[in-house]
């Protein structure tokens, strides 16, 4: 793989014979990793950057974008790259790229006089001129420099030994260097727009510097290598259209409240977010998929949805996430849906209390929406509605969107998923493995992606990306679960500042494994009613609930594809006999959740609670 900086230790589960011995003893792909030797040099330095995005650079950002129109600050955005023509030239003749330089050439003459020295692009918009975006860090990988040592540097945040010496030589050739504050105006005015997503990184993972170190290094190594975009239609490439589901108003995310509320069950505050309507309206309370936070993309652009409905909107973080696992969780392992889904009820009625406190008589109605395994949560909740001794919050609709029916298929599906690439000849399987993930790197950066253009991947390609994803997500639960409650099942040693060793265990965990391996010994020792891994699967079940679901057909509304991954067409057939064909709507493509952004389905869904205004 890409380098171990850090030792890690394992438990030698070849000589395993206990329940699940199959699942570890099986070929897994092994996560690609990269080097981090300076890790606790180069956390000090994130922590810093971070205080800096939050309290310097937040604040400045939102003052500009709020004093000048998104034209005016693409224009200058314009402009400002069109200075940085010495160092795309030069570096793409230390190359040996001369049509690039060329291009590069004709582009700044073209815009400096017809663009107006840079405030527009006709090069590219009238003649098709793509800009080739060229460095001095990339001019040494080509020249043989490719892989380097990760670092963080302060103000301008990841980067590599090589990429800190590249940038120091571009400086002679930045225009702006000679000039006083030229160049931090310039970093700034290129960089302002991004702020909101930065912070969206930084506040949505639990450990962002993981995540960040991991995209850069990759990022930097696909702007070094041509990949050819293939397109292979399939239920995980329509899934990964998900990316174009966004809010449209870039000041709605501001215009939340964030509270915390005391969560009786843990005695800790959990926080939430909420937008308000001025005058009483019905309450809609969304729950996010598998190990998402309240922040995320896609809750805002379904709060966004929703507020412009005319209902008032509250979202909390899910079971699975570190935020809600912190705060709010009364088990130390999370992924046992009817524990999980009791804690959220408790968190909603939590909210909601301090919502009718806060805002009497502005609730009108309340409804509860949830996103894939947030939609198996909400359906555990109406499930749980002929209990009255719980004395929680009730409501008046349960939307599930995309929801799965068995929790052994999804865990199943998502692990053979990332290990796609198994298929793959062993000696070359670590070069394809990065490969696709550069690929992908650089295709979200050149490829021109809107709604109604496919993602280009093959299946394969989008199956790992896919895994990969809720890999990620799975080593966030087991790293936060361990750290509540220490099971001994990990043997690499942790700290604050030198995490990547015990990273690289945790990754080795796929999702059937980490219900064997943390699960199944946890529920079994504190839930008599567990004994076996077939206990856990048969509560994990939407089948285990289907009398109660019937019984409260009427408030409930599904929404899902029929070749969504995490359900079989049995599934399909299954939940439409339970809830009926108005109740539960399948449409006939989209993946999972991939199909969110369009039109249509937004307005179904949204449909859906229309009575309640």
């Amino acid at each position: 793989m890409l380098g171990c900086a850090h030792p890690t230790q394992t438990h030698d589960w070849s000589q395993y014979e206990g329940p699940g011995s199959e699942y570890f003893q099986q070929e897994e792909l092994e996560f690609p990793d990269v080097t981090d030797p300076l890790e606790p040099f180069n956390r000090s330095m994130d922590a810093g950057n971070r205080f800096l995005l939050s309290y310097v650079l937040d604040p400045l950002a939102t003052t500009w974008r709020a004093m000048t129109p998104d034209s005016f600050r693409a224009s200058l955005v314009r402009a400002a790259r069109n200075l940085g023509y010495p160092v795309r030239l030069v570096n793409n003749l230390l190359q040996g790229k001369l049509r690039p330089a060329g291009v590069e050439t004709a582009r700044f003459l073209t815009n400096t006089t017809l663009g107006l020295a840079g405030l527009f692009d006709p090069a590219k918009s009238w003649w098709g001129l793509q800009p080739f975006e060229e460095d001095m860090g990339q001019t040494f990988a080509r020249w043989g420099w490719r892989n380097s040592t990760f670092l963080t540097l302060p103000f301008w945040g990841p980067s590599t030994v090589r990429d800190g010496l590249g940038t120091i030589g571009d400086l002679p050739l930045d225009p702006t260097t000679y000039f006083f504050l030229a160049g931090p105006v310039k970093s700034f005015i290129t960089s302002a727009d991004q702020v909101e997503n930065a912070k969206r990184l930084m506040n949505t993972n639990y450990d962002a510097y993981h995540a960040i170190r991991y995209i850069w290094v990759l990022n930097r190594r696909a702007a070094i290598i041509d990949h050819e975009s293939s397109l292979e239609p399939s239920s995980a490439s329509e899934t990964l259209e998900t990316i174009y589901f966004e809010h449209f108003d870039d000041w709605f995310p501001r215009r939340a409240r964030t509270r915390r509320v005391e969560i009786p069950s843990t005695g800790r505050k959990l926080p939430y977010q909420v937008w308000m309507q001025r005058k009483p309206a019905p309450m809609l309370y969304l729950l996010p998929g598998l190990g998402g936070h309240r922040d995320s993309a896609s809750m805002i652009a379904l709060a966004e949805l929703a507020y412009l409905r005319g209902f008032s909107v509250a979202v909390i973080s899910s079971a699975l996430n570190f935020e809600f696992m912190l705060q709010a969780a009364t088990n130390d392992i999370p992924g046992f849906p009817p524990a999980d889904a009791r804690d959220v009820h408790v968190a909603l009625d939590a909210v909601d209390r301090d919502l009718s406190r806060r805002h009497p008589d502005k609730i009108t109605a309340r409804a509860l929406m949830g996103i894939s395994m947030g939609a198996f949560h909400t359906l555990f909740i109406a499930a749980a509605e002929d209990q009255p001794a719980a004395n929680l919050v009730q409501f008046d609709r349960y939307v599930a969107l995309y929801p799965p029916v068995r929790l052994r298929h999804g865990m199943e599906q998502l692990d053979a998923f990332y290990n796609a690439p198994l298929v793959f000849p062993e000696e070359e399987r670590d070069e394809r493995v990065v490969g696709i993930l550069q690929k992908v790197l650089q295709s979200s950066g050149e490829q021109d992606l809107h709604p109604g253009t496919p993602i280009p991947l093959s299946q394969l390609e989008s199956e790992f990306l896919i895994g990969l994803a809720f890999r990620m997500t799975l080593h966030d639960m087991i790293w936060v679960s361990q750290m509540r409650n220490d099971m001994g099942v990990l043997k690499t040693p942790r700290s604050q500042f030198r995490r990547s060793g015990a990273s690289r265990e945790i990754l080795e965990f796929s999702f059937i494994e980490y219900l064997y391996a943390f699960a199944l010994p946890y529920f079994s020792e504190n839930d008599p009613e567990i004994r076996s891994v077939e206990d856990l699967f048969a509560r994990a079940d939407l089948h285990d609930i289907a009398p109660l679901l019937r019984a409260n057909a009427n408030k409930i509304r599904v929404f899902a594809n029929q070749n969504d991954f995490l359900i079989t067409s049995e599934d399909v057939t299954w939940l439409t006999n339970l809830l009926g064909e108005q109740r539960a709507i399948f449409y006939p493509g989209g993946g999972h959740m991939g199909n969110l952004h369009v039109k249509e389905v937004q307005n179904d869904v949204m449909d859906s609670l229309q009575d309640l205004l």
